[in-house]
């Protein structure tokens, strides 16, 4: 008989979401988890009740028998522990005193942080919040340890065992010069794209360049002059340059706002970014986190559209 103490409560979560789902990536979406999660998650407690509980069909996974006659305890376990959270306080941020503590880039602070930070000190006032340089790997330590309790960026790879993550926003990438440089028309072709001399944000200045173009036997690649690992930095650099940067599109609408610069759609695809915020389990039902991870998720729902207005009336007064 499996002893309560020897069970993990948590991944009888992972069952209930098989449950309602019956496929493993609709589970990990459902629970906000990686797919390898689930699957390891699903392994553990094949060994706990000695049974393989789902078992692969061709739409996805199906209950075992066993899995089957314990479906509504274990259905009803669940339930049972959402009621308790039900009688906790509720949060009120006013009275929330505390620090946030998030590693990112400066394209994060540039594009997100001060409309966030006037919604946070809105509701909250005595919280605090402390940016932190990322180095390019999630800062898997300092998360687990509760030193950090965000990282944002677009860039993270595998997501670890034992964390969170969700979408916050996508960034397509442009091009930009400053705008005393009049060599350039209204487009940019590929030709003048790939004679010019090139700036490029790397987050350790190196000049490392995966944007390269065929034309019939030519393999065209950039001339990178200069590198740097500031995304803010950068635009003083470039007004003052006969330089092009390829750069995410709301960066460079925000160095617009301050800057006389011109941006161009890219000669070719230049692909994309996705911006994902990552956490630890040990903070993902902590009341002031998890409220603060929906405003900074709806600061990003804003920020594109909100900048991108601003940028418009700016670019409209000054041509």
């Amino acid at each position: 008989m499996l002893h309560i103490k020897n069970l993990d409560l948590n991944l009888l979560l992972v069952a209930g979401a098989l449950y309602r789902h019956k496929n493993v990536s609709r589970a990990a979406l459902d629970l906000g988890l990686s797919q390898s999660a689930v699957s390891h998650a699903l392994a553990r407690l094949r060994v706990q009740f000695e049974n393989p509980l789902f078992v692969r069909t061709s739409r996805g996974v199906s209950p075992t028998a066993l899995a089957r006659r314990m479906q509504n305890d274990i259905l009803d376990l669940i339930h049972r522990a959402e009621q308790l959270g039900s009688h906790r306080t509720e949060f009120d941020p006013s009275k929330a005193s505390d620090r946030i503590t998030i590693t990112s880039t400066d394209y994060f602070e540039a594009i997100v942080v001060p409309r966030l930070l006037a919604e946070i000190h809105r509701a909250a006032p005595n919280l605090t919040v402390s940016i932190r340089p990322t180095l390019g790997d999630i800062p898997k330590g300092d998360l687990e340890t509760g030193k950090v309790d965000l990282a944002v960026a677009g860039f993270y790879s595998k997501l670890p065992e034992g964390f969170y993550q969700a979408h916050l926003a996508s960034d397509t990438f442009q091009v930009a010069a400053a705008k005393r440089n009049s060599k350039y028309g209204a487009k940019l072709s590929i030709e003048e794209y790939f004679s010019a001399n090139h700036a490029l944000i790397t987050l350790q200045g190196d000049f490392h360049d995966d944007i390269k173009h065929r034309v019939g036997s030519k393999h065209l690649k950039r001339q990178i002059i200069y590198g740097s690992y500031s995304f803010t930095g950068m635009a003083w650099v470039l007004q003052e340059s006969n330089m092009l940067l390829t750069a995410p599109s709301l960066l460079l609408k925000q160095y617009q706002r301050y800057f006389p610069l011109r941006v161009w759609d890219g000669p070719i695809d230049l692909g994309k970014i996705d911006i994902k915020m990552i956490w630890h389990s040990q903070t993902h039902e902590d009341p002031l986190r998890k409220w603060f991870r929906a405003k900074l998720k709806a600061a990003f729902r804003v920020a594109p559209s909100f900048w991108l207005t601003l940028a418009s009336s700016f670019l409209s007064l000054s041509t």
